[in-house]
């Protein structure tokens, strides 16, 4: 017979809630004891002043013929403190007789019949002595043994000679090398490669090499890579005659590093020159010039491509410029460097017809630390200083006359009448004629009230500041690229003849500083964060050096700021908005708020780009600044933030890609790994591990990755702000012009809950039988409940009911369902029944299902009479109940 079968199926349902070449030191030691000397002069210290040159020339006529009385004299006046000890060493090792000489002169080592090849004093010596040697070339270093040693210094050297160090040390002690008459026309004396130390101590000491004040004037020297230590008195004494310089000289010397006819620095020679105990020029041309000559140019001429950086370190006096007296011209070659740092004045026009040229690409700084006369003093008639097309000058002083004076008296002090003197900056790159003193004026063109000398700029900026302003505050006047202003005589007889009508009113007395800028502009944003509706720059209009000028081999370059609407800006900010014609302040800003509804914050990471314009001067390209990211990310968003529990296993939700999360609890920190939040934006965090309960509060906090915001201050950082990144507030947090809302917060509820009920109860498809026959289901899913009051806890129930008879057409099975329990068997019809019942001793999860099994849980027993052919359904409805209170 064919076997008929029943299906009995349950659904259980719930609901469920921007000239220059490399610096060079200047060596600037002295040793003790040469810094004692107070009284010690010199033949310099005879220099005479004079407004007539008759009288110059005359006072240098007695010096020359008072020579040798002028050498011991100077002698007597530097002390030396030479021991007893010493001085009888001295006398035990000067007996050498001329015999002596001969026989070292027969021991030098020769390379060829004119060289030799020397490694002790007394070779060198020998070498010297002997005219047939025309080359010396040092093998070592090597010092003099005696320190009162006439045999070099006495004997008059005529032929030719180069020495070549090697980079090897010599010390003369108190000796020199002497030159008398060449015995050729012309003597030529190359020294070269060698460090040089001296002792002075008589008037064989005022120099290494030189004719003393014989004044030979045939002798043409050259010296290169010389680096002199602080005992050398002078490296040469060479009046009349040429010298020329190359390579790295630094030439530190207590009293002028030379004695000049002309000089003449090589193209690529760097040069230090420093004087270290006088109060002596560096340069000096001590004699008027004599026809024929080697030195008969009297020119001071700086090749191309040399840094040259001169000055004294002594500040007890401010008598001399650096380069000195009967000089005719200096010139200052194409794209070289020439520092000049004295006490008093920096350059002096003392001879008439004298003066000074920089070329094309050249820069010339000239200073003074102390308050002194002028800087450049016009201290004669005819006299000059021309600055090129495309060069840079510089008059940096603290000057109590005119920092310019073109009628200077012949210290550079005072004003007297002067004539025919001319200073002219021809479409100068830039200059800067700038006098630290507050009431005194950048030039003086003539003494008052005489119409003589003129003062000439040519094709350049003009910017004026008035006498009593700050010096490095912004322009009282500014005029951009004026043709020509010329500037004649001085108070009632001053003229002034200009290109720009507005240049009518220049008064000289009225100006502390005059500078041109003559360069393109450059904006300087001041930085810009997404936080700022105010965009902000300050314009540059050019760079200039310092006020403290030359400080160990070192010029400081500053900025120059635009005065009040000097300059304008077009500027294109992130959004690709325009903004044009801003024009700077009274202190170079330009400014720039965005007032639209809702505010445009500038966007992190992209730039903001501007154009400056001056006048004529544009700047080439685009200037930008990149903004800078310190808004931190918007909060976290948490699903379902409303029904976190105690018991919840984890957080999700949605923030910015890559930022990190991390989280406190009640405002503690939690050591749970952080997370980073997924590329597509979502981010969870693991709470398993954290001991919860109800009315805990979880905030979520965002970091982003863009690191410490260097370019800003410590003050000027937001807190939100560190190595890492802009992290969420605690609370919400105003930073400029913006408020960084607060980390996401979370206050954790506590219910008793089903988390979840079984899907569905299957008793199978079953044979009818001719008996009652007991079932138990296959169950999917579970059914499980949950406590997270925490100290809100109190018992439960669970109650059950058929809310849908289970039944196949018109056959019911309402009665025939059980369930199980500690309860007890309880009959489930459409009557609520407790089937379940307990209390959580701490906030957790029960899986009432797990128990079922054996007798445990649902049963069904269907009797013969209502085994029907066809599907049996039905449904469940389950209810969790708290207890109440007893």
């Amino acid at each position: 017979m064919v076997r008929r079968k029943m299906k009995i199926f349950l659904l259980f349902t719930i609901l469920l809630s921007n000239l220059i070449a490399p610096q060079v030191q200047a060596v600037q030691a002295t040793s003790t004891d040469e810094t004692k000397v107070t009284t010690a002069t010199s033949d310099e210290g005879n220099h005479e002043f004079s407004t007539s040159q008759n009288e110059i020339i005359d006072s240098a006529e007695k010096a020359i013929s008072t020579e040798e009385t002028k050498e011991t004299a100077a002698g007597e006046k530097e002390p030396t403190e030479v021991t007893t000890q010493t001085e009888n060493k001295v006398q035990e090792k000067t007996t050498s007789s001329s015999e002596q000489v001969e026989k070292r002169t027969n021991a030098s080592a020769r390379l060829a019949a004119n060289e030799a090849e020397v490694s002790n004093w007394a070779d060198f010596v020998s070498a010297i002595r002997n005219e047939t040697i025309t080359k010396i070339t040092l093998t070592a270093s090597f010092s003099n043994p005696n320190f009162s040693d006439t045999t070099l210094s006495s004997y008059p050297r005529k032929n030719d000679l180069e020495i070549d160090g090697k980079g090897n040390r010599v010390d003369f002690r108190d000796s020199s090398i002497y030159l008398t008459t060449p015995q050729n026309a012309i003597g030529n004396f190359h020294m070269h490669d060698i460090t040089l130390n001296q002792t002075y101590a008589t008037a064989n000491s005022e120099d290494i090499v030189g004719n003393r004040l014989v004044y030979g004037a045939n002798w043409r020297y050259r010296f290169g890579n010389i680096t002199t230590e602080p005992g050398v008195q002078r490296l040469a004494r060479a009046p009349y005659s040429e010298v020329r310089v190359y390579g790295k000289m630094n030439i530190s010397t207590r009293a002028e590093n030379f004695y000049l006819g002309s000089m003449i620095m090589e193209d690529g020679t760097q040069y230090v020159g420093t004087v270290t105990v006088y109060d002596y020029s560096v340069f000096w041309y001590n004699v008027p010039p004599v026809a024929g000559a080697t030195g008969a140019s009297q020119e001071f001429t700086i090749g191309k491509n040399c840094r040259v950086d001169v000055g004294q370190v002594q500040t007890a006096g401010r008598t001399y410029p650096a380069v000195y007296l009967y000089y005719k011209a200096i010139t200052v070659g194409e794209n070289s460097v020439f520092n000049v740092d004295m006490p008093g004045n920096a350059v002096r026009f003392d001879n008439e017809g004298s003066g000074m040229t920089i070329k094309k690409g050249a820069i010339v700084n000239l200073t003074s630390k102390q308050v002194a006369g002028s800087i450049v003093a016009f201290s004669n008639n005819n006299t000059y200083l021309t600055a090129e097309p495309g060069s840079y000058f510089y008059v940096i002083g603290t000057s109590n006359q005119p920092l310019i004076n073109l009628s200077a008296d012949g210290a550079g002090t005072a004003s007297v009448v002067r004539s025919g003197n001319s200073f002219t900056l021809n479409s100068p790159a830039q200059y800067d004629l700038r006098n630290l003193n507050d009431t005194q004026t950048a030039v003086s063109v003539s003494y008052p009230n005489v119409a003589n000398n003129n003062f000439t700029i040519l094709d350049s900026d003009i910017d004026l500041w008035n006498v009593g302003v700050p010096v490095l505050g912004p322009s009282s006047e500014t005029y951009a690229k004026v043709s020509s202003l010329v500037v004649t005589g001085n108070g009632t007889q001053e003229v002034v003849n200009t290109s720009d009508s507005n240049l009518q009113q220049f008064k000289q007395a009225k100006y502390r500083r005059i500078s041109g800028m003559n360069q393109n502009p450059k904006i300087e944003w001041t930085p810009i964060t997404d936080a700022d509706k105010t965009i902000k720059g300050r314009v540059v209009i050019g760079e200039v050096p310092d006020n403290n000028g030359l400080v160990d081999g070192e010029i400081k370059y500053i900025p120059v700021y635009a005065s009040e609407n000097q300059a304008q800006v077009t500027l294109t900010d992130t959004h690709g908005n325009v903004r044009a014609n801003l024009a700077t302040d009274d202190n170079g800003y330009i400014t720039y708020t965005d007032t639209s509804d809702p505010t445009q914050y500038q966007i992190a990471g992209k730039e903001i780009t501007g154009i400056a314009t001056r006048g004529p001067w544009v700047t080439p390209a685009a200037i930008a600044t990149i903004v800078i990211d310190a808004t931190p990310p918007e909060p976290a968003k948490v699903d379902n933030a409303n029904d976190i529990q105690s018991i919840t296993p984890k957080l999700t939700g949605t923030g910015e890609p890559n930022s990190i999360i991390t989280l406190t609890v009640n405002d503690q920190p939690q050591t749970i790994p952080a997370q980073v939040v997924s590329a597509d934006g979502k981010w969870e965090i693991d709470l398993s591990t954290l001991n919860l309960v109800k009315g805990d509060v979880l905030q979520i906090f965002l970091q982003d990755q863009s690191g410490l915001i260097t370019q800003l201050s410590e003050a000027q950082r937001p807190s939100t702000n560190d190595n890492i990144g802009n992290i969420n507030p605690k609370n919400d947090m105003n930073y400029r012009d913006a408020t960084f809302k607060a980390a996401t917060k979370v206050t954790l509820v506590g219910y008793l809950s089903l988390a979840t009920v079984p899907d569905l109860l299957e008793f199978g498809a079953n044979q009818i039988s001719n008996q009652s026959q007991a079932y138990h289901p296959t169950v999917s899913g579970q059914l499980t409940i949950s406590d997270s009051r925490s100290d809100g806890k109190k018992p439960w129930r669970l109650t059950l009911k058929q809310s849908d008879t289970l039944k196949n057409g018109a056959v019911s099975l309402e009665d025939d369902l059980t369930y199980t329990s500690s309860l007890g068997e309880k009959q489930i019809t459409t009557a609520t029944q407790i089937v379940e019942s307990g209390e959580f001793a701490t906030d957790g999860t029960k899986d009432i299902s797990a128990a079922w099994t054996g007798n445990q849980g649902f049963k069904l027993t269907v009797p013969v009479e209502k085994q029907r052919i066809g599907d049996y359904t039905g449904k469940l409805s389950w209810q969790l109940e708290d207890v109440p209170g007893s």
